[in-house]
This record gives structure tokens, sequence and C-alpha cells, in this order.
């Protein structure tokens, strides 16, 4: 059977190709790029979950990760431009089969223990130098599949359209990233999902040398597509500003991509769920636009782009107020209404099939250059997540540039068409270009909220960088021990709050003479309190003993207690050294250079505390991992309280939670000491985990919600020291384990939040009170 293929209007010339052989030569480049997106997308979460635990689990890993992935995206597109320009169809066969053989012998993508950061050193280039060495060159080769096998094909097979392939690649990359935190991750352990990723590495690259071997007789590259276009200016010459535009349009979706990805994950968890969501929409908007670009309808999406813009705008004013479903689905619209208009107007821009790879190099340095300004070049300019608002701002012009060159005209001059399929009629075009201009004043009214510090009373300072935004805020306080005065108003107080992110973690009263009383929730009663109180009277019980039994002893009326080694995860302000006592040893451990920089520079707890307290930089869990190997001095000694309270915002660490970390947590503790976890939180129940890994390790779990007017929070006491288990104070402010709770054991290769999410994002803290013996 043979069909005739005719050329895209501008000749009447005709090739007979028989269907039988351009079938399965088809079906090879289609296998091949396929295989490739899909391994490309597949590591993409795979190797960030590796190097996750190193970098303290922060939303910066993977905005990081993605610049990565961007920017050798690029030269891999970079890499098959010029094979194209430079090289006959022959000898660019043979170069891009040497570079799949070198690749394949370093497909082993499992990260190396001496990769691992010892604290202090920049984030963004310790990732940048842990992902190079470990899946640079294999991911470099399958980032130039996408084009490279596109221009094979459109020189073996002239007259077939590449871009069916471009959008067959983007379904690959779809179907890998969702099948990630449902398939793989639930089912394979990560070091099984390196090994399967590296054999399914080696059958790509022998697929991808067998579909170059067609294009080996090839003297000279085709480019020339004589599919019809659905749009005029495939087939026209291209325009001096038209690859201006290219760069824009991508580099416009990309920072919307990486800035809606860094809100979710900032306020909820650094886990491949909320990385892929945002990603599978953007690459979502690819397939549609690139595989039927007669669904991306203008008068459906820019309305769609404004309605979302003043949503989303709204979500991020609203702060701790919005749930966790409002708040995802809000982000999710926006970054797909987004994605859609710019890729849709993208595709209308695309040039013809003899251009591709020219095309493709500049989208992917577009790209390339929303994941540098996100990553990279935000956190060191701005104060805040502002990206957000100015990608939004870029978004939106777009669609008012467009409008306006609709009504302006229908094609230009050379007959290049500027309306589309879809043109909106003009009198829908005025509203709505007049909504666009008011959304895009409301992104910049927002911007310009969180920029004015006059819009912020008592604020001191604010920074932010690759781990997040820090800020110190001084404010008054109703003095709890004050009576009404003759005017009907409470005393105030001068208070010093240090928030991260959206979330107070801890503050200090300006008043010299309270400046060490204890605040917030390191106040008695919270678990903070009970473990010091609970720990202290354990002590005081054994000097008691040891008196009786001990003649010497018992002739001194008042026997020291010895002094206590805590360890805290988290510094914040440093305010659990309020509870310290002369020779106590305190050793913080914190990621967040900065943080520690605003502890000593804007309270006053690590100077003026009775313990000698020190403050370790870098990962709690590597540093806690290190401490157990010192082997020069001797093993460290163990500590009596080990807290974990380093949540950011409200993102949990999950590798902190986990199985493994839990092992850690108990060769670092005494035998009788309590681990304290603090699990307050507005979107995750942590209780089921924690319950499952203490009852794992041989530690009774103690459930303290703790309320103390305004402040609300949740605790975990855990120890095998039975005294403390059966002690007065513990009875008095315990909590009743839920009866229906079911335990949740996370992983390091498992850690599902799926069935711990709160959507509605509201603590039931009466229902909490109640619960109390």
């Amino acid at each position: 059977m043979q069909t005739t293929i005719r050329d895209n209007g501008t000749r009447d010339k005709a090739k007979t190709i028989t269907r039988s052989h351009v079938q399965p030569q088809m079906l090879r480049y289609a296998l091949t790029i396929f295989l490739s997106a899909f391994l490309l997308f597949q590591v993409q979460p795979m190797i960030a979950r590796f190097i996750l635990p190193w970098f303290g689990g922060t939303a910066a890993v993977w905005t990081n990760c993605m610049m990565f992935f961007q920017v050798v995206l690029l030269l891999g597109y970079a890499y098959a431009h010029l094979l194209r320009r430079f090289l006959s169809p022959r000898n660019a066969w043979l170069v891009h089969a040497i570079v799949l053989g070198v690749a394949a012998c370093f497909a082993q993508i499992v990260p190396a223990e001496n990769l691992q950061p010892t604290g202090g050193e920049n984030l963004t280039l310790m990732i940048i130098t842990t992902l190079a060495t470990t899946i640079g060159l294999p991911f470099f080769a399958l980032a130039t599949t996408g084009p490279l096998v596109q221009a094979w094909q459109s020189t073996s097979h002239e007259g077939r359209s590449p871009y069916r392939l471009y959008a067959l690649s983007n379904l690959g990359s779809m179907l890998a990233l969702i099948s990630y935190p449902f398939v793989i991750e639930v089912y394979f352990p990560l070091l099984q999902q390196a090994k399967v990723w590296s054999i399914g590495f080696l059958l790509f690259a022998g697929l991808c040398v067998w579909s170059g071997w067609q294009t080996i007789r090839q003297k000279e590259w085709s480019g020339e597509s004589s599919v019809a276009s659905s749009h005029a200016q495939a087939s026209v010459p291209g325009l001096w500003w038209q690859p201006f535009v290219w760069v824009l349009l991508a580099a416009t979706a990309s920072v919307m991509l990486l800035a809606t990805t860094n809100l979710m994950c900032q306020e909820v968890a650094s886990v491949p769920f909320l990385w892929i969501l945002p990603l599978v929409l953007y690459l979502l908007s690819f397939i549609i636009c690139f595989e039927r670009p007669a669904l991306y309808r203008r008068r459906i999406f820019t309305p769609l782009l404004v309605a979302s813009s003043f949503f989303a705008i709204a979500i991020v004013h609203l702060n701790v107020f919005a749930g966790l479903l409002l708040q995802v689905a809000g982000l999710a619209v926006v970054c797909f209404a987004a994605s859609m208009t710019c890729h849709g107007e993208l595709e209308r821009l695309k040039p013809s099939a003899k251009r591709l790879t020219w095309f493709y190099l500049l989208v992917a340095f577009g790209g390339s250059l929303g994941g540098i300004f996100v990553a990279v070049v935000a956190p060191h300019l701005f104060s805040g997540f502002f990206e957000f608002q100015i990608g939004l701002l870029c978004c939106l012009l777009v669609a008012f540039a467009v409008l306006y060159f609709e009504t302006k005209a229908t094609t230009s001059g050379n007959g290049l068409e500027l309306s589309g399929k879809s043109r909106v009629p003009r009198w829908v075009a005025w509203p709505l270009g007049g909504s666009i201009l008011l959304a895009a004043t409301f992104a910049i009214c927002s911007l310009m909220y969180f920029i004015d510090p006059s819009y912020h009373p008592g604020l001191v300072y604010k920074s932010r960088n690759e781990y997040g935004l820090v800020s110190v805020i001084d404010q008054k306080l109703a003095s709890p021990q004050s009576d009404f005065d003759s005017s009907g108003t409470f005393d105030e107080i001068d208070y010093r709050v240090f928030v991260n992110g959206r979330i107070e973690h801890g503050g200090q009263f300006l008043d010299d003479q309270r400046a060490m009383e204890h605040s917030a929730y390191y106040v008695g009663g919270s678990g903070v309190g009970l473990a010091f109180d609970t720990f202290r009277a354990y002590l005081r019980t054994n000097a008691t003993s040891s008196k009786r039994l001990n003649a010497a002893a018992a002739r001194e009326e008042e026997s020291p207690l010895r002094s206590l080694n805590v360890g805290i995860l988290g510094l914040g302000a440093g305010g659990m050294v309020t509870w310290s006592e002369v020779g106590d040893e305190f050793v913080f451990y914190e990621i967040n250079p900065e943080v520690e920089t605003i502890a000593r520079d804007y309270f006053t707890y690590l100077s003026d505390g009775k313990a000698n307290s020190s403050v370790v930089l870098g990962d709690g869990r590597v540093q806690l991992q290190r401490r157990v190997e010192q082997t020069t001095a001797g093993p460290a000694p163990r500590f009596d309280l080990l807290f974990m309270d380093a949540f950011s915002s409200d993102s949990i660490p999950v590798h902190l939670v986990t199985d493994e970390c839990f092992r850690l947590y108990c060769r670092n503790l005494a035998d009788d000491g309590i681990l304290i976890a603090h699990i307050t939180n507005r979107f995750v129940d942590l209780r089921p985990v924690i319950y499952a890994a203490a009852i794992r390790h041989g530690l009774t779990p103690i459930l303290i919600n703790h309320i103390s007017g305004d402040t609300q929070t949740r605790w975990v006491l855990m120890t095998k020291n039975q005294t403390i288990i059966d002690s007065d104070i513990i009875a008095k402010y315990r909590t009743e384990w839920p009866a229906e709770m079911k335990p949740v054991l996370w992983t390091d290769d498992y850690s599902s939040l799926a069935s711990l999410l709160d959507w509605s994002g509201a603590v039931d803290w009466e229902k909490l009170k109640q619960g109390r013996q």
C-alpha cells in the first residue's frame, strides 16, 4: 500500500513512500524520544530525593535542581544545533554514538558520600557540583535527544512534521513525573530506582544509536516540512524579533513554574508530589499547545489567566489564613493558565522544521534564564518571594500585547498572522484588555506592598537566601500580669519576634529584666518546659537515692545536680536557652547561616544564657551522623535531651522524621534521655509518623497538646525512662493518642504525605483540650 504526501502548499511535487517501510522507522524514532523523555524526567525527582537530606530538606534543593536541569537541557540543545549546522548526518551520528557510549559508563547515578556538605557551604554551588558529578553526562546525553532525533526524522522522512515528536517527548516527560510519586516512589527503594534507571539508560543508548543509523547515508540535512502548518508563520521567513520573543515567552513560563513551586514547598514540605504538580501542568501546556494547537483559545485562557491572577495574589496575602487546598489549587491554576498563555503564543510563532534546532535552543535558553533568575538571582536580589508577582506581571503583559496586535491588524505586511484562528472579537477584546491591565495593577500593588517597609510597622530586619525568608519584627504585647488601669487598657510590653517564612519561631521581651523569661512556645507546660522539668526532677530523685546509699554524700546539705547535655535541631531566636542552668551544654544545629546571624545580632539568648551554647552550621541529621562517627577524641557524649524543632515556616523537613533518622537520634541520646519533637503544623498531622517511629525504636511516645493564650503547640516526648513516663508532671499535661489513628512509618525511601494532609489547614484545639487528661 502506498500513500502520497504533498508539500505544504508551495510545491506540487509528490513523493511516494512505502507505508510498510515508514512505520517501523517512525516507531523507532517515537520509542527513542519517548524513552529519553521518560528517563530525563524520572531522574529529576529521584536524584533530588537522594540529596534532599544533605541540604536540610529545604525547598531550595528542588529549585536549584530544576535550574541545573534547565541549563544542561540548554547545553544539550546547543550541542544538537551545532551537530546539525557543522557536521553531516553521518558524522553527527558517529559523534553522538561516542557521547552515548561515554555517558553509559557514568550511568550509575547514586551520589557518593564524600559529596556531602560539611556545613556552611554555598547551597547552590554544592548542589550543582553534586549533580554535575553524579548525573551530568547521562542527563546531557538525554537532553540532546529531542531536537537531534527530530532532525534525523525530518531528514530521513522529509514531509513528516517533527513537532508531533516534540509533543510525544512532553507526554513521556509527564508520564514519568506522574508515575514517580504514585508508583516508583511507593514500590521501589531509592537504590533500586537508581539501578532500574541505569538499565533504562543503557537501553535508550542502544535504541538511539539504532535510530540514527538510518540517516548514515544522508549527505546533508533536510528540514522543510511538507505537512501544512496550522499557522501561516510556519512557512514564511522568520522576523528579526521572533527569537527574542521565543526567549521571553519561555523565560516567563519558567519563572512562573519555579515561583509557584517555591511557594507551595515553603509552606508544606519539599516532597516529590509538590515538586511534580506544577511541572506536570507546565508540561501539559506544552503537549496541548504543540500537539493540539487548536485547543489553545485566547478567548478561554486569557480570562482564566486574569481570574486566577486575582485569586493567586489574594492567596499570597491571606498568608496563614489560607487552607492548604485553597493554596495548592489557586497556585496550580495560575501556573497552568500562565504556561498555556506563554506556550500557546510560542507555538503560534514556531518556525519551519528547517530551523527547529535553533528554535529549541532558544526555548531552552529562555527556560534556563527563568531558572537562574528564580534559583540564583532572586534569593540574593529580593528580600521576599517577589519573582512570583514579577513572573505573573510579565505573563499578563504578554496577554495584553497579543490582544493589542489583534485589534491593530489581522496580518502584518509580510503575511505573518498575528491573530491566529482564535481571534478575539473586538467587543470582547476591549473589556478583556481592561481586565488584564487591572490584574497587572493588582500584581504591581502586591509587589509594592511587600517591598515598601512602611506597610510593615515594627519590621526591624528582613532577608532572604537559598534557605528561605526570615525577618525580625518588634510588636507590643498586653502584659499578662497587669490589671486594667483607669482607662480600661492593659499595660503593653515591647516584644521582638523571629519569623521564618510566615510562622513565628520564637521571640524575646525587650525589657532587660524580662529578657530571659520563657516566652512563645518555650513556656512552662509546653513540650520544652515539661522535658526540662521532668528530667531535672528525675536527676533530683536519683541524687536523693544516691545520698542515702553514700554516707559521705549524705553529710552534704545540698548536692548539686549534674549538668545537662542538650542538643537542638533548629536555632530560631535561641529561646530554648532560658531553660538552661550554669554548667549545661547546649548545642544548636542550624542549616541557615542567616538564622545564626539574627540570633546573635537581634536577640540576647545565646550571649546572656547560663549554659555554654554553641551553634553548628549544617543539616542537623548530617551533623549528628558526624558526631557519632567521631573517633579522634573518642565518641561525643550523648544528649540528655534532644529536640527536633527544625521547621522552616510550615514546611516539614521530612528526612528528620524517618526511621533511619530516628535510629541516629537513639545513637545520640542517653539511655535515660528524652527525645522531643515539635510537630505543630497547619497542614500535616505528624502524630502517626512520630508514634510509629518511637514505638519501633523502643521509645514510649507521650503526646502533649499545649494551649497558652493564642499560642497553641503540639509536642511528643519520647523516652525509655520509666520514672519520667510515670511522673506526676507528665500525667497532668499528657493527651491521649487518638484511638482511630493508624501509625505510619516513614523511611528514607518512602514518605507519603497523602494520608496526613489536612486540606482545610484548621486544627480543632477545643477538641484537643477535651482530650487532655
